[in-house]
């Protein structure tokens, strides 16, 4: 009897602090904060909180510290120091002309806040997204509430020290531009937290985010964090994570590269306890960004009209480390070291040892011409490394079939987008039997696999972005992609992802490259990856700017369709392909980022009117290319602009990403709902 009223009285006290919590969470709704805060800080006027930017601290930031941490350094053209100032697409969105930028902070004009300034209180006491710019939400959804964290957690970083772009502030960009963000949080579909894994120094500031967040807003108790996505941009994605981290985000729904649903005999020493990395229909792998100085050569893709096209004449392709980064020179049966034995899984020690002597197979450590190679090949190995991998992603962009054998391991979309519908997928086991197999296809069926690898290449570059590199509307993106995964959770949540294409017309047909609104007209993205002097290549798609150079690791302010804009809210609503919106020179577009964007009444108001929304003849020009330093003389197509002032933000792209490349304010970045 007094175990039972133990318990009875345990259950009472937990329905009772259930019940208490929305009293214990602190008031949300309009706010001041310390006089004094807008001098160098913004102050958010939702909780009354001062942020401040680098080297200042207080509760209006008026403690100075000039010794403090911050980035010095000599750019291409200008010297960077984000003690003082720092270049607008260094920050996210290029705080939308509202602010001034600070080395990736916002120093928000009074009465906006936000990490890029989109946020104000109407004079009815609710929060606007970029209020007096005609900003609305994408009818399709999803919708998605952005928490607005202290800079400390996100922005406040030295990005050209990550040795890959910065996922979770591309993407955060693309929700604003995509019309995805709901100031209101009643009426979200998801939930964005906008930290990171990879540059935060394995998590260790994770703990203290999510506990600003579950303590500072309700909605993170009140789902139990279901409904919330985050990056996790680790080489093996959430097993990278301290377990304290795992275990308190059991329900949310991590954005990673890495794929392993199930325990892998190679992969023992990244398991907490056996847990899997990646749980399907919770987290989403998602591809990598193409942008590093070893994968522009993506832009020589025969997918795009453009380019030259080679005879496949190699059955299959492959080069890379075999026995690990460590030592490229061993090759098998010399796998010795422990973490030779590892590497990969043991797929690239056993597909070289099978195979890099059979005529007509290309299987070797290291190769003078990836593109050739790729451009030449029927298939190409999908292998991971010491943990994610990219080949199978390039393969793709290249035209080449993947071929994917690592056990347990799920490529990017998967298991939403089946790789053996374009690819070929077999176990481990069956990698001796390769040959046979890929041999055994006839040619009515390799050429079927390259048309749906043609469309899968699509979903997986982030083109809207970065740029198009195959003359792509950008309406099937990598970042549209997961947009159209979180519809269908919303929609079918009772559906295994596996499931959604079979079941879903509307999922089937955007896998399947079918446009939204097939009688829109659809105008390919210009390019972004090459440099000044590849214009007599035939790059006339080129981006208009080279100021891009300073953020080519993200791409334009909110995305390849918004660059050059001020306001994301300007950008170009796409609708099926369509692009509602007028356009500039880029000379004109070049003067007016300078510029800054014209206010009246304290709102910025975007340079350009807009052009009917159910115009289908209104269309941006295509994106330019900007991954190519100003040395790629052989490159034509690249964004011709004279200060290359984007190496500054190189991890990230221009402000708002490739997609707002054209548009003279981020309110016409291109959309598509």
């Amino acid at each position: 009897m007094r175990g039972n009223r133990k318990v009875a009285t345990a259950a009472a006290l937990l329905l009772l602090g259930i019940a208490l919590l929305p009293l214990l969470q602190p008031a949300i709704g309009q706010k001041t904060c310390p006089e004094g805060c807008s001098k160098f800080g913004t102050c958010n006027l939702e909780l009354g909180r001062c942020d401040c930017p680098w080297n200042y601290t207080g509760d209006a930031c008026q403690t100075h510290n000039p010794a403090g941490f911050c980035v010095k350094r000599l750019g291409v053209d200008n010297p960077i120091n984000t003690c003082k100032d720092g270049h607008p697409t260094l920050c996210v969105n290029a705080c939308n002309g509202r602010g001034d930028c600070k080395g990736g902070f916002c120093h928000c004009k009074e009465g906006y806040f936000g990490t890029d300034c989109a946020l104000s209180y109407n004079d009815q006491g609710k929060i606007e997204v970029l209020a007096g710019l005609n900003y609305r939400l994408n009818k399709r959804g999803p919708k998605i509430y952005i928490y607005e964290v202290p800079p400390e957690y996100h922005v406040k970083r030295d990005i050209h020290k990550v040795d890959r772009p910065p996922l979770q502030l591309a993407f955060m960009e693309r929700i604003l531009s995509g019309g995805h963000r709901t100031h209101d949080p009643e009426e979200a579909d998801f939930f964005y937290v906008p930290g990171s894994a990879r540059d935060l120094k394995k998590a260790f500031l994770l703990q203290p985010l999510l506990a600003y967040i579950s303590t500072t807003w309700p909605y993170w108790n009140a789902t139990g964090g279901a409904r919330h996505v985050m990056p996790a941009e680790g080489d093996v994605g959430t097993c990278e994570l301290p377990l304290k981290v795992r275990l308190f985000t059991a329900n949310v729904t991590w954005l990673q590269f890495w794929g392993m649903y199930d325990f892998h005999p190679h992969w023992t020493q990244i398991f907490h306890n056996r847990i899997p990395c990646m749980v399907p229909g919770r987290d989403i792998v998602v591809p990598f960004m193409a942008m590093s100085s070893h994968d522009r050569f993506v832009i020589e893709t025969p997918l795009h009209p453009r380019n030259q096209k080679r005879n496949r004449t190699n059955v299959f392709f492959f080069a890379g480390g075999v026995c690990g980064s460590g030592n490229k020179r061993a090759l098998p049966p010399h796998c010795t070291y422990y973490k030779q034995v590892r590497y990969s899984g043991g797929v690239r020690q056993a597909v070289y040892l099978h195979f890099h002597n059979r005529t007509g197979w290309r299987v070797v450590p290291g190769t003078d011409d990836y593109a050739r190679d790729y451009a030449s090949s029927r298939f190409c190995l999908a292998a991971a490394g010491g943990g994610w991998g990219k080949r199978g992603i390039v393969a793709a962009m290249y035209g080449c079939i993947p071929v994917a054998a690592t056990d347990m391991l799920y490529e990017a979309f998967e298991p939403e987008m089946d790789w053996g519908r374009f690819g070929v997928r077999i176990s481990q086991a069956e990698i001796p039997q390769l040959a046979d197999k890929l041999e055994a296809f006839s040619e009515a069926q390799v050429a079927r696999m390259q048309e749906r690898t043609a469309c899968a290449a699509q979903h997986l570059h982030w083109s809207t972005n970065l740029g198009g590199i195959m003359g792509e509307t950008g309406e099937f993106d990598a970042f549209n992609t997961i947009m159209a995964i979180l519809r269908m959770r919303r929609k079918r949540p009772d559906l295994k992802p596996e499931q959604y294409y079979d079941t879903d017309e509307d999922f089937r047909n955007f896998i399947d490259c079918k446009p939204y609104r097939p009688s829109a007209r659809h105008t390919p993205l210009c390019t972004m990856y090459v440099g000044p002097g590849m214009e007599p290549r035939g790059f006339e798609d080129a981006c208009p700017a080279a100021r891009y150079y300073f953020r080519r690791k993200m791409g334009p302010p909110g995305g390849a369709i918004c660059a050059l804009a001020n306001s994301t809210a300007a950008c170009p609503v796409r609708t099926g392909g369509r692009a509602d919106g007028a356009w500039r020179s880029a000379s004109q577009q070049l003067v007016q980022l300078e510029r800054g964007a014209e206010t009246k009444g304290g709102a910025v108001v975007p340079r350009v009117a807009a052009v009917a929304a159910d115009d289908p003849k209104a269309a941006a020009p295509p994106l330019c290319t900007m991954f190519i330093s100003p040395l790629y003389t052989k490159f034509d197509d690249t964004c011709p602009a004279k200060h290359f002032r984007y190496y500054m933000r190189r991890k990230m792209g221009p402000p708002g990403g490739a997609i707002c490349v054209d548009a003279t304010d981020l309110a016409s970045c291109r959309r598509f709902d």
